[in-house]
Order: structure tokens, then sequence, then C-alpha cells
């Protein structure tokens, strides 16, 4: 039985705002605040019933204005919590969120995640972006209750068992504890401050038996032929991300490689971390990593303004017009079918043991 909808619910005294979701650019995402529905919680969902009103109260004036964009080199940002998060959130990362979903699919095999789900209740999607992913899970699994949360309300009409939020996960958590069969993320780095605090918060709000899953792909370019010019302008943009992103108190740089201790260290078990290729181009001669290389070119082409544009004008003190010859001259690399680029797709996941089962240490 599909769960009852919770359109218009504010929950917790912090940051959530629930609603049915947006257009996109054309207007802004109109809010409902209304009583909380437990149907999404467990039995201990009434007891943050009681802040509600002090919430709405403090959350008022950022309700009002989390449309309120913030317009910049002509692209547009979000203004809830304004600079976590360096992307865009116009039509085009949209455009290019959406086609990265569709060539993690390729690359894991028309599966939206590995961990293994049975019935689940209640699903939790951190940066869900488009809330593609969300929409996804919840016509796959109809009897959950699936939530995504993001900075942006981009999010189009979801069906009438997902619901989407306005949250910072990088802020405590308004959920109940014990409430999630499966937490997941997708493309999150650069935009948690404190990873060991992420997972301790993911394990709190985890059922026992729900599963965690991260889907990350670490910002380092690998080559599959000979080594390439050190001076190639793509080459250079990593060079610069790297060194950008470092200044910020959410870097991108490979935090994933310490995934598998923070989770074992905050009590997941059953922790793996699996990785796989995606190719940049057309270069390989499997049909699916090739398909998969093309959707990731299209990825490239989109993206890499999105990725550098603020960052490198904000942190490096680029102008525009420097930062967009920068990536013309790169994209050119990214389009080199002799430049035989490959990046990670790496997926960790772990369990939250049950509350009789005996754990080994």
């Amino acid at each position: 039985m599909v769960a009852e909808d919770v359109t218009g619910e504010v929950v917790g005294d912090t940051s959530a705002r629930h609603y049915n979701g947006g257009d996109g650019d054309s207007k802004q995402s109109e809010y409902e605040l209304s009583t909380l529905d437990g149907s999404i919680f467990d039995s201990d969902g009434s007891s943050i019933a009681s802040s509600m009103s002090s919430a709405v109260r403090s959350n008022s004036s950022i309700l009002s204005n989390v449309g309120n964009y913030k317009f910049e080199h002509d692209r547009r940002y979000h203004s809830y919590r304004e600079g976590n998060w360096v992307l865009p959130n116009d039509q085009q990362e949209q455009d290019r969120m959406d086609i990265f979903h569709q060539m993690a699919l390729l690359r894991m095999d028309d599966k939206l995640h590995l961990s293994p789900l049975e019935n689940p209740r209640r699903i939790l999607d951190i940066g869900t972006g488009t809330g593609i992913w969300a929409i996804e899970m919840a016509f796959k699994y109809p009897g959950a209750r699936v939530i995504g949360t993001d900075l942006s309300p981009i999010q189009v009409s979801p069906p009438a068992n997902c619901s989407f939020e306005v949250e910072d996960a990088d802020s405590e958590w308004v959920y109940p504890t014990n409430n999630f069969d499966m937490i997941h993320t997708r493309q999150l780095l650069g935009g948690i401050s404190d990873w060991r605090m992420f997972f301790e918060q993911a394990y709190a709000h985890a059922r026992p038996g729900g599963w965690l899953e991260l889907q990350e792909t670490p910002p380092e370019p690998h080559n599959d032929g000979p080594t390439p010019p050190a001076d190639l302008p793509f080459l250079r943009v990593f060079s610069l991300f790297t060194e950008a992103s470092a200044s910020t108190s959410r870097p991108f740089a490979d935090q994933v490689s310490q995934f598998t201790s923070h989770m074992k260290a905050v009590g997941f078990v059953d922790v793996t971390s699996e990785t796989r290729r995606l190719p940049l181009g057309t270069w390989p001669i499997d049909p699916v990593e090739k398909e998969i290389g093309r959707y990731n070119v299209l990825n490239f082409l989109e993206g890499m303004e999105s990725y550098t544009l603020a960052l490198f004008t904000r942190v490096l003190g680029m102008s525009a017009e420097q930062v967009r010859s920068l990536i013309d001259e790169a994209k050119k690399d990214v389009c080199n079918r002799k430049l035989r680029w490959y990046f990670d797709l790496v997926i960790v996941r772990g369990r939250k043991p049950y509350m009789d089962e005996v754990v080994s240490t």
C-alpha cells in the first residue's frame, strides 16, 4: 500500500521544507505549511511535532526567499545556504545531471542501486538534484515513501509516494533516528564539510538492517593510452580545480578513499567498495562502454563550466572570460579520440546491524 502524501510538511526545527516539485527555471515552487503527517516516520515521529510552530516561524523568511536564485556570470545558483554548493542549478546543469543519471544506469547494468533491498518502506536521497533517481525509486518501490533533499527546489512533480525537501545535508538532520531502509547519495563531493559527521548521521537515521550507498566520481582523470602532455588544457582545468577546491571548506579532492574506514568506524557492517570505469569518449571497443563514453562526453561538455566557473572566479580570482576560454580549449581535449580518458565510478555501501546482531570486531 502506498504511503499517504506528505505535501507541504515542515518537520523539525532546522531547514526541511516539503513540496511537490517545481518546473525548474520558469517559476518558483509553491510551498504550503501544514501539520505533521506521521505516516513517513516511525511511532516516534510525534516527538518532533511539538517543534513545528517554532519551525514555521523561524523558517518563514527562508521559505519566501528559497526561490530567489542568485545569478552570476549568466548562470543561476541556489540562494538557500548560499555558497555551500558551487555548481549552478539552471536548466543547463539540470540537463547535465540527467545525462549523468543515464550514464550511471548504463554503468550499473540498469540498476538504481547495488544494496540488497526487500520491500523498503522509507528511502532518503540526499542531494537529489533533479530528483530523477528518487522518482524512479518511487516507481520501482510503490510501497515505499521516497524523500529527496537538495539545496534547490528544481525538481519536477513526483509520484504520490515521493516528495522533495529543501535541506542541507551538511547540517543536523531533522528526521527520526532508525528510520530509513536506504540512504543514497550520488556526486555529493564538494557538498560536505565533515564526512565523518555525515556518516555518523547516516548511521543514526538508518533503520537497523538499512543500507547506506554512495556513488561518487573522484575528480581524477585516468588515461588508457600513452601518457598525455602535461600542459594539456584538460589537465590544467583539473589542476586548478584541485587547487581552488582545496581552499574551500567543502573540497572535491578525493574523500572517497576514506569512506569505507569512516563507515566501519561509525558502526556499519558488510561495507564494500566497488569501482567501475567511466570512459570519456567513444574509444572503447566494448559497445556498452562506447555508449557510456558518448554520455560522458556530453556530461563534460555541459559540465566543465558548471564545476569551474564559480570556483575559479571566486577563489582563484580569474575572470569569467578567462575561465570560459580555458574550458573551450579543454573541450577540444575531451573530443580528441586519441586521448583515451576515463574516470572511476566508486560505489560504497554498508549496512546498519540489526539490534540483536552480534558484530565481530
